[in-house]
């Protein structure tokens, strides 16, 4: 569930750095392109098999599952705002697995979890370009891959641990670690020193994504309502999802609403929420050419703030990362969505990245709320009685996410006892943050030691006593309340 973020004219930025606007440069692309069907609010009462709050990604590809596996179903979709209006249009578009954190993952789910969620997740990088072609859906794609690039030598990569256990595992091909000169050749930074590469990445313009995937469901005949935000659900059989003007009642409820789902009494201590920032430049095919980046392949750098960016099929760079913005108990709007400071340092990761585009104009600025947790894994959970489920947490990490987490959740709702029911991360959260007051400080003070630590690592610094005391804390923080979880 989405809601439309504030007024075009946010914060004014410095520079070339336009004010962070309402919408994501590609949520307008998308709506340019093809505005789809109209799917009006929901007035009345309105009674269906299955309720999806939540119109991103996680809404939609669950709402997919169950028109693919159980087509009799009656599935309502609802959303507070249009479809792909929240992080799931508003992201760099990195359809990505997570072989870079493998030794993370399998300290949180446990070798085997860990593995196989891995796994799972680099799968649907796969599917994706499957069901592209099925559904002809043009969603500008490009799967070739991603480097993750060490912009300095105080910028670590992946662990050893890591390696072992791809190796371990038969998925050694998967993580390549490349030299300075290898790095260059995908894109001409002066920074790049090394990195590691892998294919299972697509790149995609994400809003035209949640599009088509709105499209295919009206085709499948799931009623979507838009415009329309849960006011408050009643649990019981059968379960009411209760709106501005009407209600649905239905045997069972999928809660996907991703950060906004903060403002639920059960949700409250599962994550944080943050906005991150994006920024994309004008048409500069030329300085592309000399830049050598004439592929798709997505670049992000290995600091404790990633830069990520890629390219355009007109000849842009998209950025985002650097810093992030902390939202107070989960209360989204205001400022922190529309901060200039953090949108100019998104910008100046490119700049920095590479000096040859200094006083590139910047067409369009935005940001995308997330919902965070201590494990930056997400969460699928049933509720007692199994009449309403949820799925959250994504981290940042939610395109790929949001396609298995499909998968999981119409597994819970029908019942299934297979794979997708069994995944790892399939229960409560494996860790809780912390409450407010206390959370926003903490968590905030987090992300300043991150960003101060790498501005530090820069400028040839290092990161400095505080910064790291702040991250050693927080580390601590997360041992002590986490839990790993073998399936």
């Amino acid at each position: 569930m989405t809601q439309r973020r504030g007024s075009a004219n946010g914060e004014r930025a410095n520079g070339n750095v336009p004010p962070v606007g309402a919408r994501s440069f590609w949520l307008d692309e998308a709506l340019r392109a093809d505005p789809g069907a109209p799917c009006r609010p929901l007035t009345g009462k309105a009674a269906a098999d299955v309720c999806v709050v939540g119109g991103g990604f996680a809404g939609l590809w669950t709402a997919y599952e169950l028109a693919e596996r159980a087509p009799h179903l009656g599935v309502v979709l609802l959303e507070a705002d249009i479809c792909g209006a929240g992080g799931s249009g508003a992201n760099g578009g990195f359809f990505s697995p997570s072989w870079t954190g493998l030794s993370t993952l399998c300290a949180s789910l446990g070798e085997q979890g860990g593995v196989a969620y891995a796994a799972a997740l680099a799968a649907m990088v796969d599917e994706l370009d499957v069901w592209i072609a099925r559904h002809e859906a043009r969603i500008d794609a490009f799967h070739e891959g991603i480097l993750y690039a060490r912009a300095g030598e105080w910028q670590a990569g992946p662990d050893d641990e890591t390696f072992r256990l791809l190796a371990k595992h038969g998925c050694a091909d998967r993580l390549r670690r490349v030299d300075a000169a290898e790095a260059r050749r995908v894109a001409d930074s002066p920074r790049f020193v090394g990195g590691v590469i892998t294919p299972d990445l697509t790149v995609i313009q994400p809003a035209k994504l949640a599009r088509e995937l709105r499209r295919v469901l009206l085709e499948r005949g799931v009623r979507i309502c838009e415009g329309t935000p849960m006011l408050r659900l009643e649990t019981g059989r059968p379960a009411r999802v209760v709106t501005p003007a009407g209600a649905v009642a239905a045997a069972q409820v999928v809660l996907t609403h991703g950060a906004w789902a903060a403002r639920q009494r059960h949700f409250r201590r599962a994550f944080a929420v943050c906005t991150d920032f994006m920024v994309i430049t004008e048409p500069i095919p030329a300085l592309l050419e000399a830049l050598g980046w004439t592929s798709h392949m997505g670049i992000a750098d290995l600091r404790e703030m990633l830069y990520y960016l890629r390219t355009t099929p007109d000849g842009r760079i998209a950025i985002g990362g650097g810093a992030m913005g902390i939202v107070y108990g989960g209360r989204i709007g205001g400022r922190v969505l529309t901060s200039a400071r953090l949108a100019e340092m998104a910008a100046h990761g490119l700049t920095w990245l590479f000096p040859q585009l200094e006083g590139v104009r910047f067409d369009a600025a935005w940001s995308g709320p997330m919902d965070v947790t201590s494990t930056a894994l997400p969460f699928f959970e049933s509720a007692p009685g199994g009449t309403v489920h949820a799925g959250l947490g994504f981290s940042g990490h939610g395109l790929t996410g949001t396609k298995l987490g499909g998968k999981i959740l119409a597994s819970l709702v029908l019942r299934d006892d297979d794979r997708w029911s069994h995944m790892p991360v399939v229960g409560p959260p494996l860790a809780s943050v912390p409450p407010e007051p206390l959370r926003w400080p903490l968590v905030q003070s987090v992300a300043w030691a991150h960003e101060a630590g790498d501005r530090a690592e820069e400028q040839g610094r290092g990161r400095g006593f505080l910064p790291r005391a702040i991250a050693a804390v927080y580390g601590q923080y997360g041992a002590h309340n986490g839990a790993t979880r073998e399936r």
